[in-house]
């Protein structure tokens, strides 16, 4: 009885361990849902990887935003500038840090757009969003 106890135990564990390791994401996994939210206009898929309290910047007027906060700001920002493409060209660490640089193109022009993920406790969310038109 105690044998198939600890092997029932072990099963569990195993099992917990290896359905958490499953479900836990990768910086280039938000990467990717992040460019997969920006080339479809998808203000609320984009805000899904946002931390609680993102710091948004577009056209050089930034601050701090709650999730929720952001995503009405960038739904606003995307409504207006409907995309055409959009593209990471570089991405990069900084120890824990990550970021990406890409071009968000539309009709009426191109804005740069630069991410910065962090890992907060065991998840990596977007911390930065920054996005500038293009001189």
């Amino acid at each position: 009885m105690k044998t198939l106890f600890r092997i029932a135990t072990i099963a569990v564990a195993l099992g917990v361990t290896l359905g958490t390791a499953a479900h836990a994401q990768s910086a280039e996994d938000v990467f990717g849902k992040v460019e997969a939210a920006m080339r479809s206009g998808d203000a609320a898929a984009l805000s899904a990887n946002f931390n609680p309290t993102v710091e948004l910047s577009i056209d050089n007027k930034g601050q701090d935003y709650s999730k929720n906060q952001a995503q009405f700001v960038i739904k606003e920002f995307l409504q207006a500038n409907p995309v055409v493409s959009f593209s990471f060209s570089h991405r990069g660490n900084s120890g824990t840090n990550y970021y990406a640089v890409g071009n968000y193109v539309t009709a009426r022009g191109t804005f740069d757009v630069n991410v910065l993920i962090k890992k907060f406790g065991a998840v990596y969310q977007v911390h930065q969003l920054r996005i500038e038109r293009e001189n």
